[in-house]
Formats: C-alpha cells, sequence, structure tokens
C-alpha cells in the first residue's frame, strides 16, 4: 500500500432487526426498505481522493445474531471505528449493545483511541405510542461509560440525523486523513438543511467525488475472503478499485 493511501474499517455491531443496514444503506445510497434480511455480513467499500491522498473506507455490516461469535471477535479485533446499534423499540437489543461494549473494551486495549457512537434507532416511533428504551436510562449508561458525546437517536427510516452519525465519527478521528472527509460531510449535511432531499442521489455523488472520485465499491464477506489479496478489475484505467486484503 502507497504511504499515501490509508485503509480504515468501521464496523457495525448491534442485535438483529435492529436497522444496521438501514443506516448503512441510507447514508451509502439514500435508500430504505422495511423488508428484514438478516444479514451473515457485507463489506462495503468507498474510496475517497482528497488532495491527493487516497483513503479507502470499509462500512462492515456484521451479523445480527450470536451463531457466529469468531466472526465477530474477528470484526471487532480489525475495526478503526465502532458504530453500536440498537432499537428503541427493543430492551433486549440495548442490553445487547452494552454487552458488545464490554467485549470491545475486554479484546482491544486502545479502546479509548477509538472512535464509537452508539445510536439507538427507530426515533420515527416516539411518536406512535410505542414504548420505547428509556433515554435517561440510556443517557446515564453512556454517560458511566464516557460515551455521553458518542450517543444519539436516529431513524434510518425518515432519515433522521444519518448524516450525524459519521460527523460524529470523523469528530473523534485522531488521524489527519480521515479528519480531511470532514468537510465533505459538513456540505452534505449543509444541503441536507437546505431541504434538498429530492436531490440526495445528487449529495451522495458530491460526498463520494467531489473532491476526487470517491466510489461506492461492491459488498463482499469476509467468510468469501482468502489468503491473497483479491482486485476487482474493471477495465477502467481511471477507476480506483476497492481491494479486498
Amino acid at each position: 500500500m502507497a504511504e499515501d493511501e490509508q485503509r480504515h474499517r468501521l464496523v457495525v455491531l448491534g442485535a438483529g432487526g435492529v436497522g444496521k443496514s438501514s443506516i448503512i444503506a441510507r447514508f451509502l445510497k439514500g435508500t430504505f426498505t422495511d423488508t428484514y434480511k438478516p444479514t451473515v455480513e457485507d463489506l462495503h467499500c468507498r474510496d475517497y481522493d482528497v488532495n491527493g491522498s487516497l483513503i479507502k473506507v470499509d462500512v462492515l455490516d456484521t451479523a445480527g445474531n450470536l451463531e457466529f461469535p469468531a466472526m465477530r471477535r474477528l470484526s471487532i479485533s480489525t475495526a478503526h471505528a465502532f458504530l453500536l446499534v440498537f432499537a428503541l423499540d427493543n430492551e433486549d437489543s440495548f442490553t445487547e449493545v452494552k454487552a458488545l461494549w464490554e467485549q470491545i473494551k475486554e479484546q482491544r486495549t486502545n479502546f479509548k483511541d477509538l472512535p464509537c457512537v452508539v445510536v439507538g434507532n427507530k426515533a420515527d416511533l416516539q411518536s406512535s405510542g410505542v414504548v420505547l428504551v428509556s433515554r435517561a436510562d440510556s443517557m446515564d449508561w453512556a454517560s458511566s461509560h464516557g460515551l455521553q458525546n458518542a450517543f444519539m437517536e436516529v431513524s434510518a427510516k425518515e432519515d433522521q440525523s444519518i448524516v450525524t452519525i459519521f460527523q460524529r465519527l470523523l469528530e473523534q478521528a485522531k488521524l489527519p486523513a480521515m479528519r480531511k472527509l470532514e468537510p465533505l460531510l459538513k456540505r452534505r449535511m449543509s444541503a441536507k438543511d437546505r431541504h434538498l432531499s429530492p436531490h440526495r442521489s445528487n449529495l451522495l455523488k458530491q460526498v463520494g467525488e467531489g473532491e476526487g472520485g470517491g466510489k461506492l465499491g461492491r459488498s463482499r464477506s469476509l467468510m468469501r475472503r482468502s489468503s491473497k489479496p483479491k482486485v476487482k478489475h474493471t477495465g477502467d484505467p481511471n477507476r480506483n478499485d476497492c481491494v479486498i486484503c
């Protein structure tokens, strides 16, 4: 890997059905579906060329159950940042987030240096009378673990605060290369505040390609990785292919 090329992995963890894949799809593609399809493991790759520096960002969407403990341990051990997701209408999923945080602390001695955001999804249910996880309880837990500034409630369905999740992750990043992405994200938030949601696909293109050709690669599973690096060739010499190694 060249000196001006860096790879960073965001691992998304949480119980099944809490909306991990929905949050990723809403951020990367601006889409949402009510259909639930259990995830085993998907890796979404995006390349950013910012001022001549190639920044590769991998977003790893993990399984939402405990059938793959080895995969979960591997995901935690290889992460550069974490997004912990629970559903506001599911108390057990919040308990799962607490257990995941303990596992992260157990596996990663440098956990205090790793960006982490805790998200309560399905905030759109707040007006429907559904019993939700207590905001006071969740905030108290986050505060007791030093995560009070990294806790937020969002809605993938309504596209509420989704971009803010990734802004907060970048704000926590201590790597200069990752901080270079923050102006791109702020421009997207600014455009969204001006109620340009019908043009979201164009905004995604601006964030991904506006300053140097970011591209969304094909999702791949770590289960299909071999011992040798795999390169997806497109035949286009101007495209930055996603390399999984």
